[in-house]
């Protein structure tokens, strides 16, 4: 089911910079993504996460307004959901991304938008970064920048049991969903149905779907034979399945994952260093731990701007 997230703001609980210990913006914004008014000679308790050394590689612009802006939403649990208010974004990425705001003492404000639609926001700047369980892949490189922040991977969600013994060596002739504008989508998919074809094998009859929500739905009711998916999302939907669903014990594509951002982005190298602090405070790795997908981790977030960087 594709839910619609309000624009939700995330408390700053720390301080941007010392030039600006004497006027700190309030402390909460509303969830209808008001900004919160400016309270002069008031200091704002930093968090123990704050580090100003990181804090002082974001860019003067985005400082001053004291907030980032995150294209995200929804429906791809663990990794992206919603707490149990039904409003408030939830799950290992976006808590991720409120630990990167108290390591910079700025806000998260999160932005609702259709996956589809993730890369262009960031092309027109109306985002300063996406967090949507993003595969790196050089032809996403072509137009936007990538900080690693998850080894994810590939694979199949099948009826329970999976009876017709669906494999990556069974799937030619058979109907998979997919979520539109995924790297299943883009590039998985389409490797694997080349495959098929140029073997002289039927071809995998694709089915792309607006939400993750709705391809599973389309498997759960026999629309679709199987659903291509990261590996994190298949899981937790089997195990919320009581056995009706199951998800291959197999990582076909195992690649890395990452926050991206608009092509030439000086917020990115920040979000790199904020990144790697909270590894080594180890708060990442227990976020990951939180919701189950600390299989994910990586050792060190890494900066991807050029296409070669995955290609070699």
């Amino acid at each position: 089911m594709d839910t619609t997230v309000p624009r939700t703001t995330v408390p700053r609980t720390a301080l941007r910079r010392t030039a600006v210990l004497g006027v700190v913006l309030a402390s909460a914004a509303l969830l209808s993504g008001c900004a919160a008014e400016a309270t002069a000679g008031t200091a704002a308790e930093p968090s123990p996460l704050f580090e100003q050394s990181v804090a002082d590689l974001v860019p003067d612009d985005i400082a001053e307004a004291g907030e980032i802006r995150i294209a995200s939403g929804p429906g791809y649990p663990p990794l992206l959901d919603l707490a149990e208010d039904g409003t408030t974004l939830s799950g290992s990425q976006p808590e991720e991304m409120r630990l990167i705001g108290e390591v910079l003492g700025l806000d998260i404000v999160f932005e609702d938008i259709k996956f589809d639609a993730l890369f262009p926001s960031l092309a027109s700047k109306k985002v300063d970064a996406a967090a949507a369980a993003l595969g790196v892949t050089a032809e996403r490189l072509e137009t936007v920048d990538f900080v690693s922040d998850f080894l994810g991977g590939t694979t199949l969600l099948v009826e329970g049991g999976n009876p017709l013994d669906l494999t990556l060596d069974t799937l030619c002739g058979q109907s998979v969903g997919v979520l539109k504008g995924s790297t299943e989508n883009d590039i998985t998919l389409p490797k694997w149905d080349a495959g098929c074809t140029d073997a002289g094998d039927p071809a995998i009859e694709i089915s792309t779907f607006p939400t993750a929500a709705d391809a599973v739905l389309a498997l759960s009711s026999g629309r679709v034979d199987a659903t291509v998916s990261a590996v994190p999302p298949a899981v937790f939907q089997a195990e919320q399945s009581d056995g009706a669903l199951e998800a291959l014990d197999v990582n076909f594509e195992p690649s890395p994952w990452g926050i991206a951002f608009p092509d030439g982005s000086e917020l990115a190298p920040a979000f790199q260093a904020a990144l790697d602090h909270l590894m080594s405070t180890g708060d990442y790795q227990e976020n990951l731990a939180r919701f189950g997908v600390e299989v994910g981790a990586v050792e060190k977030a890494e900066l991807y701007t050029e296409p070669a960087q995955i290609t070699g």
